[in-house]
């Protein structure tokens, strides 16, 4: 049986062969051979040739090859050696000689969806997952792109055979004067960061895990934080989709641009992505503030100014307190690394608040002094996650964990915008637009005011945070942030609860809790005109009886948002068997 909880792979070189991964019983293993950043590679300019050969003999040097091969001639870009090739996979009872395994369980990160196909296929190249397309749309069998199935809704399940193209993560070429990056799709976004940082590059954004790979993550238009950012799909110039209808269709805005912005964020439904290329940007460091705020009205003071002044802005909201964690960041040309949480005092344990009482509730537990502090909520939401005086309690202590971690760090960007989301949990994140950045209309602020009094008034054990992030508009017709107002900016805000690992009762109460908390969420988003991420998005419960009217709601809403008429003749054409499409994709659109 092959179990995935973050990412699946086999063996496989990447453009620079300083790393790989290998297949386990469980999962995978990623080996590091060598090969880390050095600051020069920060400095290094990319818009001239002979910046390009620099490049070339540094990295050739690092990883002891001359395969590399760097074009002289304007633009200048890195080529990938050619991967080894891997020994032929006997032919299964599909009749197909691909890598699969008839025994997969997908799980994803939070544990809160799960996945049984009847076959896992992993393509080592192109003309494998041709065939295994070709095969499904002869057949007229489901065939389900899956990424890393790491999209806490389990958008990429499948009950049929599903896909992934871990074994398709090349960097197929690096043009250091447009800084363009070209990939195949089952790159893992981590992955790709830490190679292109290598050669000075970054991307612009990303999402607070990177471990999506590059095709899913997309796909769902993923997003970071930043009012002049755009989402992830905006980052694509131009794709490779194979569909089961009209083969392998390249995309841009110069050809076939209305697919091409369609396709962007096509959930999965219009072809399997196979290759993209990205805009990227040059390596560099962000400085972090972080402070606590004790009045929401001081919030909404300042607000403006925030998202105007800062590339990055994040807010965590403390529920049942008036208290918010503001955390800002813009890029810094300092050389040097800051990790100090607190400038003032670094001698300040900020998890002290935490332990002292976890120690109280549970006297007799050995508290790690390693644990971070993500571990050390999780253990206490763990005495009592439903227990809204207790969440309260949790919540108000973790304000003074907060206070006391506020401080300023400076750090790569992908070291900065990351951060750890916790264990197992329910999360849902909702997207609303908010005015411009010249004239914000202060729905955002307002939202999380209803929502928190909202939360209160049904008397939900909401933990923290409400988390609150900004992103500019796209011009994905399929993006929850589309727009056709270049200068509108739009407010993502996830609620969040924490369960158990193990405890399958209480992981079961407090997924009907949070069935609750998302009602919640969805009454305010159709006062707000908010409309759910779409790796957060959940179907209703089929056994409610007010199942069929539930999803004729959403439905009616998608379409208020969405081209779905465009988006299904979209799907009839590329793939008019529908092989691609999953349940929540056929419930969501039709069959």
């Amino acid at each position: 049986m092959f179990v995935s909880r973050l990412r699946l792979s086999v063996s496989r070189s990447l453009l620079v062969p300083s790393r790989h991964y290998t297949r386990t019983a469980t999962g995978v293993a990623r080996v590091a051979t060598g090969g880390t950043r050095s600051d020069e590679f920060a400095k290094i300019a990319s818009n001239t040739s002979s910046t390009a050969l620099a490049v070339a003999a540094m990295l050739g040097t690092m990883i002891g090859t001359s395969s590399v091969v760097y074009a002289t001639s304007s633009p200048p870009s890195v080529t990938p050696p050619t991967p080894p090739s891997t020994a032929p996979t006997e032919v299964n009872s599909d009749g197909l000689s691909i890598d699969s395994d008839d025994d997969a369980h997908l799980v994803n990160w939070s544990r809160t969806h799960e996945a049984h196909p009847q076959r896992l296929y992993l393509p080592e190249n192109m003309e494998e997952l041709e065939a295994l397309v070709q095969y499904a749309h002869k057949t007229g069998r489901k065939l389900r792109p899956c990424g890393t199935f790491l999209s806490p809704n389990g958008i990429a399940g499948g009950q049929d055979m599903m896909v992934s193209l871990a074994g398709l993560d090349r960097i197929k070429n690096i043009n250091l004067e447009e800084q363009l990056v070209t990939v195949e799709a089952g790159i893992v976004v981590d992955q790709l960061l830490k190679e292109l940082s290598k050669l000075g590059l970054t991307l612009a954004n990303f999402s607070s895990i990177k471990e999506q790979q590059m095709g899913g993550w997309t796909q769902v238009a993923a997003h970071g934080t930043g009012a002049t950012l755009p989402t992830v799909d905006e980052m694509i110039t131009s794709m490779k989709i194979l569909t089961p209808g009209l083969g392998l269709l390249e995309l841009s805005n110069d050809t076939n641009p209305t697919l091409f912005k369609l396709a962007r964020v096509g959930l999965g439904c219009l072809g399997i992505v196979t290759e993209l290329t990205l805009s990227c940007v040059p390596v560099h460091k962000l400085h972090e503030t972080s402070y606590v705020v004790q009045s929401s009205d001081a919030i909404r003071k300042n607000h403006a100014a925030l998202l105007n002044q800062y590339r990055h802005v994040r807010y965590m909201w403390i529920p049942s307190t008036d208290d918010c964690v503001v955390v800002v960041s813009n890029p810094t040309d300092a050389t040097h690394s800051m990790d100090a949480n607190n400038t003032e005092n670094t001698a300040i344990d900020p998890t002290k608040p935490l332990r002292e009482l976890l120690a109280e509730k549970k006297p007799d537990l050995n508290i790690s002094p390693n644990a971070s502090f993500a571990d050390l909520r999780g253990q206490l939401l763990e005495c009592g996650p439903l227990d809204k005086e207790w969440v309260r309690q949790v919540n108000r202590t973790e304000v003074e964990f907060w206070k006391q971690a506020s401080g300023e760090r400076i750090d790569w960007s992908e070291e900065i915008l990351g951060f750890e989301c916790g264990g197992s949990q329910w999360v849902f994140e909702v997207c609303l637009p908010t005015g411009t950045l010249e004239n914000p209309d202060g729905s955002d602020l307002d939202f999380i005011a209803e929502l928190k009094r909202d939360l209160d008034t049904a008397g939900l054990p909401a933990p923290s945070p409400i988390e609150q992030r900004w992103t500019a508009s796209s011009t994905s017709p399929m993006s929850p942030a589309y727009s056709t107002n270049a200068n509108e900016i739009f407010s993502w805000v996830g609620g969040i609860m924490y369960m158990p690992e193990e405890d399958d009762t209480t992981r079961a109460q407090v997924t009907d809790k949070f069935r609750e908390y998302m009602k919640v969420m969805n009454a305010l988003c159709e006062r707000y005109q908010g409309h759910a991420h779409w790796a957060k998005i959940e179907l209703p419960q089929e056994d409610d009886v007010d199942y069929f009217l539930n999803v004729m709601k959403m439905k009616r809403r998608l379409k208020e948002k969405y081209p779905v008429d465009e988006f299904n003749q979209a799907r009839k054409q590329l793939d008019p068997k529908g092989i691609l499409s999953n349940n929540m994709m056929d419930t969501l659109f039709g069959r």
